[in-house]
């Protein structure tokens, strides 16, 4: 699930965007499929299950906000933690939207030059089954197809089928674990600034490469066939696709065709509403953990975790129980995120003003404790928070722990 600046701990701002504070508006330019028509209203569904308890799907964003004026909170403002600047507020956010207007004509044809891999989801997509390549390096996570073994001592042949693994073993004991530590991929930050929507999207362009490189070997290694999802750039106040239709203020991931889809419009009013270093490396540091976070649930859907634990999710009946189940999901592509960015800090580089604001605004922020579907401040440095530091997914096994470790 894809998410807008965290705010400071405790804070739960309403989803979607307060109208007061962000009026709506009509989409300036949306990359959409042909053969789908205009977004219905209301919450899109997913493809398993129906909706998590708070969000309208796999890689929706959550019900907390970024930090607000005064450390106030109380819906998405997309700056750091100060008191807001009133005489140039309203003018800043006023070029913004001035500045999509202009680009959303050409748009697309800008997405097509500065992204080879931008897709439009398929007519009737499919649930996609993880394809293991080889032995995993632990207990097998998929369930294996029935296969006639031959006597050689007689003409009849028997058939003989492997017990079927279970869902809980595919969340808690899946060879992706064990795979050990990502290597680096020398990843860089790009030069390109989110300035404008063309800009936001070549932003994003530039790092899923490196984001296609680093997972690869481990998936593989797994015992996986990677699959790399596709991206999309899109903007306005509704998305539509297979996974639903309807109002989205964030990036997200689509599960029914494996695709990124990351909204330009937030990443350019985040790092164009305040002029200040603090601001600017904010919002390039949020979103560069934003895409790895949604590629981190294509990594899930590759390895079985994804379908597994919505599985396990429709099974509960009990709300809360639900809730931990996403929750548990949420963490773990944060925590993914978190190895992407660990063993790629010195290249890219996460030091100075961006390790400043990771450690400051990043890692600290999460919702109330065991009140919403994202994990709070406590879980998320637990989890994201340790994978920052070791590189290595086996510290995001989020499947695994007591309750009380995903609050």
């Amino acid at each position: 699930m894809s998410q807008p600046p965290y705010g400071p701990p405790g804070q739960n701002s309403p989803y979607p965007p307060n109208p007061q504070q962000y009026p709506p508006q009509q989409p300036q330019y949306q990359q959409q499929p042909p053969q789908y028509q205009q977004p219905a209203y209301g919450p899109p569904q997913r493809q398993y299950g129906g909706p998590p308890p708070q969000g309208p799907g796999f890689g929706w964003g959550p019900t907390f906000g970024p930090p607000g004026p005064g450390g106030q909170g109380g819906g998405p403002g997309w700056q750091p933690q100060r008191p807001r600047k009133k005489s140039k507020a309203p003018l800043i956010a006023i070029l913004s939207i001035v500045g999509v207007a202009i680009v959303g004509g050409w748009i697309i044809g800008v997405v097509k030059k500065n992204a080879d891999d931008v897709t439009t989801p398929p007519v009737s997509p499919s649930r996609y089954t993880p394809e293991p390549t080889g032995a995993p390096t632990e207990e097998p996570t998929e369930q294996p197809t029935e296969q006639p073994t031959e006597q050689p001592t007689s003409t009849e042949t028997t058939t003989t089928t492997a017990p079927k693994v279970s869902d809980s073993t595919v969340v808690a004991k899946n060879a992706l674990y064990q795979a050990g530590q990502m290597k680096t991929v020398n990843c860089k930050e790009p030069r390109v600034r989110p300035t404008n929507a063309r800009n936001a999207a070549a932003y994003w362009t530039a790092i899923k490469p490196c984001l296609d490189k680093a997972w690869a070997p481990l998936v593989a290694k797994a015992g996986y066939k990677f699959r790399p999802p596709t991206m999309t750039f899109w903007a306005g106040t509704n998305a539509t696709g297979p996974c639903g239709t309807g109002p989205v203020s964030v990036p997200y991931y689509c599960s029914a065709n494996n695709n990124l889809y990351m909204k330009v419009d937030v990443f350019v009013q985040a790092y164009t509403e305040y002029p200040d270093a603090e601001s600017k490396a904010y919002a390039r540091m949020w979103y560069t953990r934003s895409v790895a976070h949604e590629y981190g649930h294509g990594v899930q859907n590759m390895t079985g975790i994804l379908q597994a634990s919505d599985n396990i999710r429709y099974e509960l009946t009990n709300y809360d129980d639900r809730t931990r189940q996403t929750r548990r999901m949420e963490l773990q592509a944060n925590c993914f995120a978190g190895v992407f960015l660990a063993v790629n800090k010195r290249s890219y580089p996460i030091s100075g003003e961006m390790l400043y604001v990771w450690n400051k605004w990043v890692l600290t922020a999460g919702d109330k404790p065991e009140e919403g579907d994202h994990g709070s401040v406590a879980s998320q440095q637990r989890f994201m928070g340790t994978s920052f530091k070791t590189g290595n997914p086996a510290s995001c096994n989020t499947f695994a722990v007591s309750p009380r470790y995903v609050s």
